[in-house]
C-alpha cells in the first residue's frame, strides 16, 4: 500500500505498560497531538525484532482506506504493509527506491516513510544530520534519484546496488520480510481480536465462578468437618487418658496405653491368684488378648491344655515378630513357651504355636 498514505508516528509511552493499556494511551496521545480519533483512523503497532512488548511507534491509516485495502486483498495477500516496509533492511543500511513519482525510505526494521523526491531528500537529509553516526550505507534499488549521491557523500555513506554488497563493508546483508514485517499486517485489528475473545470467553465467567463458590464452600465444609473430628478425637483421647489415670496407672508417663493396661491388669491378676487360687486359662487368655490386639497379630486357633496353660496358634510377619511378642507376653506377667515357628506354605508368614501359663508363684516370690 502507499507509504505515504500509512505514516509511522513516534509516541512517549510509559515502559510498564503493556498491552491493550498501552494502546489506550497511544491513542490518547494521538488525539492530543494531532487530533487523530479511533473512528477515523486505526493504527498498529511497529516494532523492532522481538520488543513487540516495548513498542513506541504505530502504523497510522485512515479507516476507510484500510477498509478498501482489505477488500482488496485476495485469499493469497499474506499481508496489508506500507511499501517501504516491504523493501530490504538490516541494522545499519537504508534503503531507498523510486516508486511512482515517488521516493520509498526505509531507515530500520521498524522506520521508513514515502514522500516526493524533493521531501524524501529534505527528510532524508534531516535524519542524517539527527545521527550520531551516520548509516553504514545506502542500498538503492534502481537509478540513483538526484542529489542523493551529493547527500551521501557529504555525510561520507557509501551507496551500494546490491543487498549482497553489504557484505564487502562489514555490514548484514538486507533480507526482505526478515524482520517481523508480517505481524505489522494492517489487516489485523488487536483490540477486535481482543474483543472476539471476550465473547468466547464471557460466558463461561458465571458458570467457573459458580464452580469456584462451590468449591470454596466444599473446602470450607470440609475443614470444619476436619476441626469437628479433631476436637472430638482429643476429647476422646483425654478421656481415656483420666480414665487410665484413675484406674490403672496413677503416676508416670502414658506411653502405648494398651500394652501399659494389660500389664497391670496381668500384674492384678497375678496378684489375684497369688492371694487364692491359681489363674485360669479364661485368665491367661484375657491378658494375652490385650498384647495380641496391640500388635495385631492374627490368631489362627486357641485352645486349653490344662486349667491353667493356654495353646495358641499364630500367624506372624517374621520370626522377629515372634521373638516381640514373647517378649510382650512375659513383660505382661505370663509364662511364655514357644513350642514351634515355620514359615507357611506359599507365604512368607511365620505360623507358631506358643503356649501360656501363669508365672511359677514360688519364683514370683
Amino acid at each position: 500500500m502507499p507509504g505515504a498514505e500509512v505514516p509511522i508516528f513516534s509516541l512517549d509511552l510509559p515502559p510498564g505498560l503493556r498491552g491493550q493499556a498501552r494502546e489506550q494511551v497511544a491513542r490518547r496521545q494521538l488525539q492530543d497531538r494531532a487530533g487523530l480519533t479511533a473512528e477515523t483512523t486505526q493504527i498498529r503497532p511497529v516494532y523492532m525484532p522481538r520488543q513487540s512488548d516495548r513498542w513506541s511507534k504505530v502504523l497510522i491509516a485512515d479507516s476507510a482506506l484500510l477498509a478498501e485495502w482489505k477488500a482488496a486483498a485476495g485469499p493469497q495477500c499474506r499481508a496489508v504493509l506500507p511499501d517501504y516496509l516491504t523493501l530490504p533492511t538490516a541494522n545499519g543500511i537504508w534503503t531507498v527506491a523510486g516508486q511512482d513519482g515517488y521516493h520509498v525510505v526505509r531507515l530500520a526494521p521498524d522506520e521508513g516513510f514515502a514522500a516526493q523526491p524533493d521531501i524524501a531528500l529534505a527528510m532524508l537529509e534531516r535524519e542524517l544530520d539527527g545521527q550520531s553516526a551516520p548509516p553504514g550505507a545506502m542500498l538503492v534499488l534502481g537509478p540513483v534519484p538526484e542529489g542523493l549521491e551529493e547527500l551521501a557523500g557529504k555525510h561520507e555513506v557509501p551507496i551500494i546496488a546490491e543487498a549482497a554488497e553489504a557484505k564487502a563493508l562489514g555490514l548484514e546483508e538486507p533480507t526482505i520480510l526478515g524482520h517481523g514485517e508480517l505481524d505489522f499486517d494492517l489487516r489485523r485489528d488487536p483490540q477486535l481480536a481482543r474483543a472476539r475473545l471476550r465473547r468466547q470467553v464471557l460466558p463461561w465467567r458465571w458458570p467457573v465462578l459458580f464452580a469456584a463458590i462451590a468449591a470454596a464452600l466444599w473446602s470450607a465444609a470440609q475443614i470444619i468437618e476436619t476441626g469437628r473430628i479433631e476436637a472430638r478425637t482429643d476429647q476422646l483421647n483425654a478421656l481415656t487418658q483420666n480414665l487410665v489415670r484413675e484406674n490403672f496407672i496413677p503416676t508416670g508417663p502414658l506411653l502405648d496405653v494398651r500394652v501399659q493396661v494389660s500389664q497391670v491388669m496381668a500384674a492384678r491378676q497375678a496378684q489375684a491368684s497369688a492371694d487364692g487360687d491359681e489363674s485360669s486359662a479364661m485368665d491367661l487368655f484375657a491378658i494375652a488378648a490385650g498384647v495380641l490386639s496391640a500388635q495385631g497379630v492374627q490368631t489362627d486357633q486357641a485352645s486349653t491344655v490344662s486349667a491353667s496353660e493356654v495353646a495358641l496358634d499364630l500367624t506372624l510377619p517374621d520370626f522377629a515378630s515372634v521373638d516381640r511378642l514373647a517378649a510382650d507376653l512375659r513383660a505382661a506377667g505370663l509364662d511364655v513357651e514357644i513350642v514351634e515357628s515355620r514359615v507357611s506354605d506359599g507365604s512368607s508368614a511365620v505360623r507358631s504355636e506358643i503356649r501360656l501359663r501363669a508365672p511359677d508363684r514360688e519364683a514370683a516370690e
